[in-house]
This record gives structure tokens, C-alpha cells and sequence, in this order.
């Protein structure tokens, strides 16, 4: 199904992968278990023969969350409910669902109560993880979830198959990180557009065969530096929806580094396949970056973005702000502060999913480029 894709297919399938994903499941026989972001160890779930899809929301109009969580509640957080309950619910056997925040927390036990015929957990990752307890409690939750999924599907994985469940998702990063690597250092490449959608649909897809692909387009790329791009870095949970993209390909910004969950917190931490499986996907929970949530140090992101922006060289950071996300909302104006005493650029890019205009975000993008290629800001 996703073994011999191009580029210009990544692309197209990224913006809408179900009905790849239903075919998948037909052709397969095989049950589809979806999670939301983030942290939720979906090498455990490929482990059982089964598919993990993150959860990343819909373009659809909202017709059924809004009767369940409030307007204010974060924009994410609906769309992923309205796409489970209006759109593809049907195509998920079951759903593992990460609790992160308050809202997600309650969100999950708003999925149980409208899912009562499906297979329905959750995974309480630490939010703290900087505690003595921390790593223990990881480890009691990668138990957890595995005894949950025997219990349900009447089998358990041995080791060999967590390691080459491992192996798998390990290959799937390295080739990411590769790609990120090209599109770096040669613009003209590979689009934003581009890339982040192999990060999106390898969160969708099975690894094994997207992992296919990604060698092929990989091995056929002709590098080409281009001219006239502006380094930047983007920081946030995730950014949608994907014409937000061709906006900074239209402006030719480089993303060279990123925060998102979907994009460079998914490829940190090769998981070690010598050893004990669970031990290694423990160790790894605590080689990954920041997530607005999680806050084991109240410096930790700026910190990061800090280093992060010197590291790469880039000329500006842009945060991109999910309407209503309350851990953003949180973090943000503090973020912001300390960015600017740094002298460091920063824009902040206002998007919410379900919007039906992006003009917005193009003038103030523009504006923003504009002024910086004529001085400090």
C-alpha cells in the first residue's frame, strides 16, 4: 500500500490518509488501534501485528465535539474527537489514548463513554520527568499497555518481536533524519511541504512499508542548494493545517529544526535493540525534547529553543500557536519574554484547525520577513 510512493504521493496521501489506511486494513485483515500525541510508545502497538495511526485531527466541519468539549477547548483536542466520532471512527478497533493535559484527560474519558464496543486505554506518561519515580513509572506503563493489549487481543509479543518492532520504527527515524538532513542543508531539494509530510504519513502509515518509500525517494533526490532562503526554526506541538507549508515555501523559509511532536521529537532516541525491550523504549521517553505539558524544568523550553537556534544558525523562530491549547497559552508569553531579551526573532503564527482562511497568516508571515530582512525587529 505505501511501499512505492513517491514524493508528489506522500504529499497527496498526507493530507488525507484513510482511505489508504481502510484499504490497508482490508487488504490486510489486520485492526487498526489510533493515539493522540503524544509520547504513547506505538513500537508496543506494532508489536501485537496491529496498526498505530496518530491521531492528528480533521479538516471536516465540526458537528458532534462541540456538544462535548466547550469553544475554548484546545482546537486539537476537538478535531481529534470529531474526527472519531463524525468521520472515521469506524475504521479504529481500538485507541490508546496519552494524557498530557487536563483537557485530554477528560477527552479520554469522553472517548470511553462513546466507544463503549471498542478497545479504549489509556497512557498517563510522567509530567514530571525529571523525578527519582519518573523512569520507574514509565517503565510500569509500557507494562501496563502491553499486559491492556494481551488481555484484549488474547496474546502478548515476546521480545524478539518488540525488537523488531523496534528495528522498524528505528529505520523509519534514521531515514527521516536523513531526509531532514537534505532538505537542511539543500532547500531547493525538498519542500517544508515535503518533508513534513513523510514525517506525518510515517506517524500513519506502517513503517515497513512507508520505510520502503522514504529509501526510494531518498536514493533518487538531486540536491539542489537553491537561493534566496531564510533559515528558521519552528516551535510548537504541531502545526496544521498543511497549507500553513506553502506559505513558508511560498516565502522561501527553510525550516532547519523544529520542536513539534510530529516532526523532531518524534525522531529523537534510537531505542536500543540489545537488552530488554522495555527497558530500552523506558530509557528512550527520557531522550526526547520538551512538550509543552511536561514541565520538569520551567527553563527547559526556552533553553531548548535557545540552543536550538544557535545550533542550526537560524535567522528567526516561529511559534506556531494552536488556538486555545492551554499548555501553550501557559507557556507562551513567558517563552516569548525571554526569546526577545535574547535578541533572538520570534513570530508567533496563530492557527486553529477547522479554518477556512489562511490570507491571515500569509500578511502577518510576510510582514514579519519583510521587516527583518530590513533590520532588527
Amino acid at each position: 500500500m505505501w511501499e512505492s510512493l513517491s514524493l508528489k504521493d506522500v504529499v497527496a496521501l498526507a493530507r488525507d490518509p484513510y482511505p489508504s489506511i481502510r484499504k490497508w486494513a482490508r487488504d490486510t485483515g489486520k485492526k487498526v488501534v489510533g493515539s493522540t500525541i503524544a509520547d504513547v510508545p506505538e513500537e508496543v502497538i506494532y508489536a501485537f501485528d496491529l496498526l498505530p495511526v496518530t491521531i492528528l485531527g480533521t479538516h471536516k466541519p465540526l458537528k458532534k465535539a462541540p456538544s462535548h468539549l466547550p469553544d475554548n477547548a484546545c482546537s486539537l483536542a476537538r478535531s481529534n474527537l470529531e474526527l472519531a466520532l463524525s468521520y472515521e471512527g469506524d475504521l479504529f478497533s481500538g485507541f490508546v489514548l496519552p494524557q498530557v493535559c487536563d483537557t485530554t484527560q477528560h477527552l479520554s474519558d469522553i472517548w470511553r463513554i462513546n466507544f463503549p464496543d471498542k478497545y479504549v486505554e489509556s497512557y498517563l506518561a510522567p509530567r514530571q520527568a525529571d523525578r527519582p519515580s519518573a523512569r520507574y513509572w514509565v517503565k510500569e506503563e509500557i507494562e501496563r499497555l502491553i499486559e491492556s493489549l494481551g488481555k484484549w487481543l488474547g496474546k502478548k509479543p515476546g521480545n524478539d518481536a518488540l525488537n523488531a518492532s523496534i528495528a522498524v520504527h528505528n529505520e523509519n527515524r534514521a531515514l527521516l533524519g536523513e531526509l531532514y538532513k537534505i532538505k537542511r542543508e539543500s532547500p531547493g531539494t525538498i519542500t517544508n511541504k515535503e518533508f513534513f509530510a513523510m514525517m506525518k504519513l510515517s506517524l500513519q502509515a506502517d513503517k515497513a512499508e512507508i520505510n520502503k518509500s522514504l529509501k526510494t525517494i531518498k536514493d533518487s533526490l538531486k540536491a539542489k542548494k537553491g537561493k534566496k532562503f531564510t533559515d528558521v526554526i519552528l516551535v510548537g506541538i504541531t502545526c496544521d493545517p498543511p497549507e500553513i507549508f506553502d506559505i513558508l515555501d511560498e516565502l522561501k523559509l527553510n525550516i532547519v529544526g523544529d520542536t513539534l511532536v510530529d516532526g523532531t521529537r518524534y525522531l529523537q532516541g534510537m531505542v536500543s535493540v540489545n537488552g530488554n525491550p522495555i527497558d530500552a523504549l523506558a530509557d528512550r521517553h527520557f531522550k526526547r525534547g520538551f512538550f509543552s505539558p511536561i514541565h520538569d524544568n520551567v527553563y527547559k523550553n526556552f533553553e531548548e529553543v535557545k540552543k536550538l537556534y544557535n545550533d542550526t544558525k537560524a535567522k528567526a523562530v516561529i511559534f506556531v500557536h494552536i488556538e486555545f491549547c492551554e499548555s501553550q497559552e501557559y507557556d507562551l508569553p513567558d517563552l516569548k519574554n525571554m526569546i526577545k531579551k535574547e535578541g533572538i526573532p520570534i513570530h508567533v503564527l496563530d492557527t486553529e484547525y477547522q479554518t477556512t482562511s489562511l490570507s491571515h497568516v500569509l500578511t502577518r508571515a510576510q510582514a514579519f520577513f519583510e521587516s527583518l530582512k530590513g533590520g532588527s525587529l
